[in-house]
């Protein structure tokens, strides 16, 4: 998930608003190596917590039966670098392999997303040569342990957000996917642009020759709608200072005229700008049907799959309805261009779970999978 990135907040929504999803957006399906896996990457969500020490965040059974019930047909299984490069490695991949056991006999396809910390970033800053070998390292480890599963439900993620520049990250994706596909030969393999995996850096983004890989974008805009409240950044970040937003809304909206001058009343002038620049752009769907048809115009160029395998509203002070009209804008967006999404995350701070039941959350269902 993206994590504070304030120029992403101020840039708004890109480009001017098509009516119409690209016509021929789903031509990059019909001769793809792995349609089982493209297919079931319709729908999905990140299950974020499955290796908690907490007991409490591990999701359970009953909520995954739900989920599966409601049509979800692919989880993203997010992996910790650090347990994968050290003394807990070969627990940490029992753990994991035990877990994709179980997700295969709920019928859900997966896929393991190597989700780091700031190691990787720091690496490619310091020694491309060296973040590489590291990253071989981690993924020869991680496929000679599921190469025996069935490659139509299982696929690799080569990084996370990648954090390096886009000419780094792309020596580095050359290397890394013929290196895995000795091992896993039929796999699709998920390779985003680097940084926030921004649809916009997917629009200059070059495919791989290798046919079975799948381009992911994260989709997170507004950024200080879906990010309001956001206490990780520090106190000096303007996104803390941002709450009660609503969604749909417009730089003329009196509440949101209102919401700016309160902000530079009480002295936070960097949050009354983030969200004057991020309203530019209207909050609305128009703006999310833009997004969506750069992806589907590179698709549709290119003839390669595009999923958005992040989107979601942080709930600690999004209004309800603003963030379910969202959720429902993204995911109607998506499936007109045959993008398939995966909803960060499972039961955190973006979660689709509702913490009363513990159970998935019947708005968010409704939003997501109507009349699932």
């Amino acid at each position: 998930m993206t994590l504070g990135l304030l120029a992403t907040a101020m840039t708004g929504f890109a480009g001017p608003a098509k009516t119409q999803p690209a016509s021929h957006a789903c031509g990059a399906a019909g001769s793809f190596p792995n349609p089982a896996m493209l297919a079931a990457m319709k729908r999905g969500v990140n299950l974020t917590g499955w290796d908690a020490e907490d007991a409490a965040r591990r999701p359970t059974l009953a909520q995954l039966q739900a989920l599966r019930a409601r049509g979800f047909t692919h989880i993203r299984l997010p992996l910790d670098n650090r347990p994968l490069a050290d003394e807990r490695a070969a627990a940490y991949l029992d753990a994991m392999v035990d877990r994709v056991i179980g997700l295969l006999a709920q019928d859900f396809s997966v896929s393991l997303d190597l989700h780091p910390d700031g190691a990787v970033g720091a690496l490619f800053s310091h020694d491309q040569a060296e973040a590489e070998r590291y990253l071989l390292d981690l993924w020869e480890r991680i496929a000679k342990k599921v190469r025996f599963f069935d490659p139509d439900k299982i696929a690799v993620e080569l990084l996370n957000e990648p954090q390096a520049g886009d000419e780094a990250w792309r020596e580095a994706a050359a290397k890394l996917i013929p290196a895995i596909r000795r091992i896993l030969p039929q796999n699709t393999i998920v390779v985003g642009p680097a940084g926030p995996q921004r649809h916009e850096a997917l629009a200059a983004m070059q495919p791989f020759d290798d046919p079975n890989v799948v381009y992911a974008v994260h989709y997170y805009d507004p950024f200080a709608f879906t990010h309001q409240g956001a206490d990780w950044g520090g106190a000096d970040d303007p996104l803390g200072y941002l709450k009660d937003l609503p969604f749909p809304a417009t730089a003329t909206d009196p509440e949101m005229t209102g919401r700016i001058a309160a902000l530079e009343r009480e002295g936070h002038k960097r949050a009354a700008e983030v969200l004057r620049l991020s309203l530019e752009d209207p909050w609305d769907e128009s703006g999310i049907a833009a997004a969506f048809d750069m992806m589907a115009a590179w698709s549709a160029r290119t003839g390669r799959p595009v999923i958005v395998n992040e989107f979601g509203v942080l709930n600690h002070f999004a209004p309800r309805a603003g963030r379910l009209a969202w959720l429902a804008m993204v995911r109607s967006q998506a499936e007109a261009r045959c993008i398939g999404w995966t909803h960060w995350d499972f039961q955190d701070g973006f979660g689709l779970m509702d913490p009363r039941t513990g159970m998935p959350d019947a708005g968010v269902m409704d939003a997501l999978t109507p009349g699932g």
